[in-house]
């Protein structure tokens, strides 16, 4: 079945996949819910919590990746 992805720390879209059905509950950062259409400059993020997802400004989206990068550089030092 088609999958969609999303990184696990962040919930930005990543792309599409396929998937059996069954493993999805086993892994982290895929989701059978499709993103909602999106314009240029715009990126899906998915709430695992909810289960949605949600459409922010690639701005938005920079910093959230800026955040990311940063707590993954401290964790290895």
């Amino acid at each position: 079945m088609k999958a969609y992805l999303f990184n696990a720390e962040n919930g930005l879209y990543e792309g599409e996949a396929f998937e059996d059905p069954e493993m999805l509950e086993y892994e982290e950062g895929i989701t059978p819910v499709p993103p909602p259409e999106y314009e240029q400059g715009q990126v899906p993020v998915f709430d695992r919590q909810n289960d949605n997802w949600s459409v922010i400004p690639i701005n938005i989206a920079k910093q959230l990746l800026n955040i990311s990068t940063t707590k993954t550089t401290e964790s290895t030092l």
